[in-house]
């Protein structure tokens, strides 16, 4: 992915996660987050998307990542992630 795309990734499921965080304040909610298995506090990536948006943030992504993997990124990491995208798309733009 390039930086839009994973950008543009990253702003939809970070909107996923604020959705199933104002879900979780009521057992309706939790109740429907459980079974539609969203979560709150975690970003859900692929192990590319996840070695990019750690380097996206300036963090040296750990080794044990692989591709092929599934993982889920914690919220803050993952803001952290789209804040330096973000800017990154909006120099891109400015070009």
């Amino acid at each position: 992915m390039d930086v839009k795309q994973l950008y543009g990734f990253l702003h939809f499921r970070l909107h996923t996660v604020k959705q199933a965080q104002a879900r979780s304040g009521w057992f309706g909610g939790r109740l429907f987050n459980n079974f539609s298995g969203e979560s709150s506090d975690y970003v859900p990536l692929s192990g590319t998307q996840m070695t990019q948006a750690f380097l996206a943030a300036g963090i040296e992504p750990p080794e044990f990542i692989v591709a092929s993997g599934n993982y889920e990124l914690r919220l803050d990491y993952a803001q952290k992630a789209y804040d330096a995208l973000k800017e990154m798309a909006e120099t891109d733009n400015a070009q």
